[in-house]
């Protein structure tokens, strides 16, 4: 079972080593995680990570086995659905994009917030989705705990919007009438 990991497009080394450090990849495997796949952006691994993970080396991709979990990180790639879509859990930014695909898969997801930003929209976006039971929310400090919680397997469902009623609505919006 893969936990995939994701930063998007944005610097978050916070959440890239700390999903990489000991408690949390001790906690992983209690929660049955066999393989952890990292896409980290523009991030970088700090030099304990990389020597304790990677033996030393690591590059714009990578591989390694850790005390009964494989471990696979790469920068970007054009698409990230079918890393989404293989996953058991999932742990990311809560960039609207992210957070809007791993719902639509009714995936486990744990939105880990940037505390170092300052007037993070990202954080009002992953409050709110946590709030309303749809996945749980902390930081890169409180992530190790985060991955035990029981609610994690018990997350409302998100449904997809009805997208004839948002078309209806526009329509109506704008001073088009709908056909009857």
């Amino acid at each position: 079972m893969t936990c995939f990991v994701t930063v998007g497009t944005t610097l978050f080394e916070d959440l890239i080593n700390k999903v990489l450090s000991e408690d949390c990849l001790t906690n992983l495997k209690k929660i049955g995680v066999k393989k952890v796949r990292l896409q980290i952006g523009k991030g970088n691994f700090e030099q304990e990570v990389v020597d304790r993970v990677f033996g030393g080396v690591a590059a714009d991709e990578g591989s390694a086995s850790l005390e009964g979990l494989e471990i696979d990180y790469y920068r970007f790639k054009p698409s990230i659905s079918e890393d989404m879509a293989d996953a058991f859990v999932v742990i990311g930014h809560a960039g609207a994009g992210t957070c809007l695909e791993v719902l639509a898969l009714h995936l486990p997801f744990i939105t880990v917030t940037n505390d170092k930003l300052m007037d993070n929209h990202q954080a009002e976006l992953a409050i709110q989705l946590s709030d309303d039971g749809y996945l749980l929310q902390c930081t890169p400090t409180t992530l190790p705990e985060m991955i035990l919680k029981e609610e994690l397997f018990s997350l409302r469902q998100f449904a997809a919007p009805n997208k004839k009623f948002l078309a209806e609505h526009i329509k109506e919006m704008v001073g088009i009438k709908s056909e009857s």
